[in-house]
C-alpha cells in the first residue's frame, strides 16, 4: 500500500458567530483561536499530497492491478433529450420509476428447462428447472426470484437527468453445483445446507425531465474479472448499488460495489485456495469514469484510455481502504472468518479533491490515490447521530449548499445516512462542514420517503434506501433517488423549505429522530446483508 497520508485530528470548537456579528464587536478569544484551529486544519490539508501526483501503489496480484481496463462493449445512452424544465417545481412529489419500456432486460431470462424426473426412470413428470450463467456455462438453481428493480441514483449532469438502477434477485443452489465448494456443516440440513444468493445487476439510463420516467437505458457491468467465492453457505453475485458521482470539473463518474477477482483469476483452481477473494477483502468498491465533460453523451465506456493524464479516466479503480492495515483476527472455535466488506461510503468533492465518509461515529474522512488506496485524513466525533437506534451508515454523495441558497450564515454539505430501527430502515439528512475537518453538526428528523416489504425476507417490512441527492437551485428543491422494499425505484423531489423543516423538528420523537417512524426503539438487528 502506499504511504499513509497524516491523520489531522481535530477537537470541535464552540460554535463561531456569524460573519455580520462579528463585524458588529470585537470577537472573543475563543472565536479567534477557533478560527486559527481552522485555518491551520485547513493549511494542513492543503499540504497534503494532491491524489492526482501519486501513482504507482501495490504490486500487482491475480492478474490484475489496481486500475483494470473495463470490459467494452456497452455505451452509456446518448443524450437525445432536449434540456426541458424539471415538470415539477416548489412542490413535494414521489415518483415511481416505470422501466419496463426503457428497459430492454426489465424482465430476468431464468431459463427454464424441462429436466427428467429425479428417479431417472423415464416415468414421471418431467420437472421444470433455471439456470443461470455461472463460470462460462450454465448452474441450476432453486427457488428462483426476481429480478426487482430496486435502488435507484438519479443526477443532473449538464443538461440530462441520468439514473443508475439495480436489479436483485434471489435463488439458491445446491454445493455439489459448484465444484470445490465447502461441504455443509453438520448441523445444517436440507434447506439450510443449500446457498443463498442475492444477484444483482445494473442498468444505467436517460430520465425524460419532462416526467422523471427513463426514456432509454443500457446495461453496465464493466467488470472483465470473475467473482471470487465466499465459500460460507450465502453469496453474492453482479454489480451493487451503482452511485453517480458529480465530479466538477472531471466528468459523471460511478461508484459500485461488487465481490473482488479470486486468488486465482485464471480459473484452473476452483478449491477454496483458488476460488477465496484477492486479499482480505469480500466485497469492495470500485470507482469509473462513465462520461467527461464536454462530450454529447455518447462516449464509451470501454474506451477509456490507460494513458490518460488524467489518471481518473484510465480504467476501474478499486478503492482499498482498511483501518490498521491489517485483515480481522480469524473467529474462535474454528468458526468460518468474518467477511470483510466496504461498503455505503458518501463522496463529497472539495476543492476539486474527491473524498469519502467512510463512517459516521466518528465520522473518518479517507481520500481516494489513483491506485486505489484510500488514507484516512480527517475524524471527528459522531454526536450529532447520538440517539439513533443503530450506527448510522452512509447512502449518498454530499452535496454543497452555498450558504446564498440555504439563507445560513455558512456554506455546509448536505448527505444521507440511515440506521435501522427494528426491522426497518430509517433515512436521515445530516448537516457537515464546508471545510476541513468536516465535521458532521447537525441531523434531520427521519425522511419522509416510502418504505417496502423485502421481498426475499418478508421480515423487513419497512426498507428504504436513498442512493442519490441533487441540488436543484433553479426551483429550490432537492432531487432524492431511492428504492422502497428493494423492489420499487423511486424519485423525491422536496422542496427546501420541507427539509429546513426536518432538522427545526428533530427531537419530537422519543429517541430525538420523529418523523417516519423515527426511533422504532429496541437493539439493532443483524443486517439485512
Amino acid at each position: 500500500m502506499a504511504p499513509s497520508t497524516p491523520v489531522a485530528r481535530w477537537r470541535p470548537s464552540p460554535s463561531s458567530r456569524s460573519r455580520s456579528l462579528a463585524a458588529r464587536r470585537p470577537r472573543s478569544l475563543v472565536a479567534r483561536l477557533a478560527t486559527a484551529a481552522l485555518a491551520l486544519a485547513a493549511a494542513a490539508f492543503a499540504a497534503l499530497p494532491r491524489a492526482s501526483a501519486l501513482s504507482g501503489g501495490a504490486p500487482a496480484r491475480a492478474g490484475y492491478g489496481s486500475v483494470i481496463a473495463p470490459r467494452p462493449g456497452a455505451a452509456l445512452p446518448p443524450a437525445a433529450l432536449p434540456p426541458l424544465p424539471l415538470w415539477v417545481r416548489n412542490r413535494s412529489a414521489d415518483v415511481v420509476l416505470d422501466f419496463r419500456k426503457a428497459d430492454p432486460k426489465y424482465a430476468l431470462d431464468w431459463r427454464y428447462e424441462l429436466a427428467p424426473p429425479p428417479d431417472g426412470s423415464g416415468g414421471g413428470r418431467p420437472q421444470q428447472t433455471a439456470h443461470v450463467p455461472f463460470r462460462g456455462g450454465q448452474m441450476p438453481v432453486l427457488f428462483p426470484l426476481g429480478h426487482f428493480h430496486g435502488n435507484v441514483a438519479v443526477v443532473r449532469f449538464g443538461p440530462r437527468l441520468v439514473a443508475a438502477v439495480r436489479k436483485m434477485y434471489f435463488f439458491k443452489t445446491t454445493r455439489a453445483a459448484i465444484e470445490g465448494y465447502p461441504a455443509a456443516p453438520p448441523e445444517k440440513k436440507g434447506h439450510e445446507a443449500l446457498i443463498s444468493w442475492w444477484g444483482s445487476s445494473v442498468a444505467v439510463c436517460d430520465l425524460d425531465p419532462r416526467t422523471l420516467q427513463p426514456a432509454a437505458c443500457a446495461d453496465f457491468d464493466p467488470r472483465p474479472w470473475s467473482e471470487c467465492i465466499w465459500g460460507q453457505g450465502f453469496e453474492g453475485t453482479g454489480v451493487e448499488d451503482p452511485r453517480l458521482i458529480v465530479w466538477p470539473g472531471k466528468g459523471l463518474y460511478v461508484m459500485f460495489g461488487s465481490k473482488p477477482w479470486p486468488m486465482d483469476p485464471t480459473g484452473a483452481r476452483l478449491d477454496s485456495a483458488g476460488t477465496a477473494c484477492d486479499g482480505p477483502w469480500a466485497f469492495q468498491q470500485f470507482l469509473m469514469r462513465l462520461q467527461p465533460y464536454g462530450d454529447d453523451g455518447g462516449a464509451r465506456r470501454g474506451e477509456l484510455d490507460p494513458d490518460d493524464p488524467d489518471p481518473w479516466a484510465r480504467g476501474i479503480v478499486r478503492l482499498s481502504y482498511l483501518a490498521g492495515d491489517a485483515p480481522p483476527p480469524p473467529a474462535p472455535g474454528g468458526a468460518p472468518a468474518p467477511l470483510l466488506k466496504e461498503k455505503n461510503w458518501n463522496a463529497f468533492v472539495y476543492k476539486g479533491r474527491l473524498l469519502f465518509s467512510q463512517q459516521f461515529d466518528p465520522h473518518v474522512v479517507i481520500e481516494p490515490y489513483p491506485n486505489g488506496t484510500c488514507a484516512r485524513v480527517f475524524e471527528t466525533p459522531g454526536r450529532a447521530f447520538r440517539g439513533l437506534p443503530s450506527p448510522p451508515r452512509g447512502n449518498t454523495q454530499a452535496v454543497l449548499v452555498p450558504a446564498a441558497f440555504s439563507g445560513e450564515a455558512r456554506d455546509y454539505y448536505l448527505g444521507v445516512v440511515h440506521a435501522e430501527a427494528g426491522r426497518a430502515y430509517r433515512n436521515f439528512f445530516y448537516k457537515m462542514q464546508a471545510h476541513p475537518p468536516f465535521r458532521i453538526y447537525a441531523a434531520s428528523g427521519a425522511m419522509p420517503i416510502v418504505g417496502g416489504q423485502q421481498p426475499r425476507n418478508p421480515a423487513w417490512t419497512d426498507v428504504s434506501f436513498p442512493m442519490s441527492l441533487d441540488l436543484l437551485p433553479d426551483t429550490a428543491q432537492v432531487l432524492v433517488g431511492y428504492g422502497s422494499g428493494d423492489r420499487t425505484p423511486r424519485v423525491l423531489v422536496m422542496p427546501w423549505e420541507d427539509v429546513r423543516a426536518l432538522f427545526v423538528k428533530r427531537g419530537e420523537g422519543a429517541d430525538g429522530f420523529g418523523g417516519n417512524g423515527g426511533g422504532g426503539g429496541g437493539r439493532a438487528r443483524r443486517r439485512r446483508d
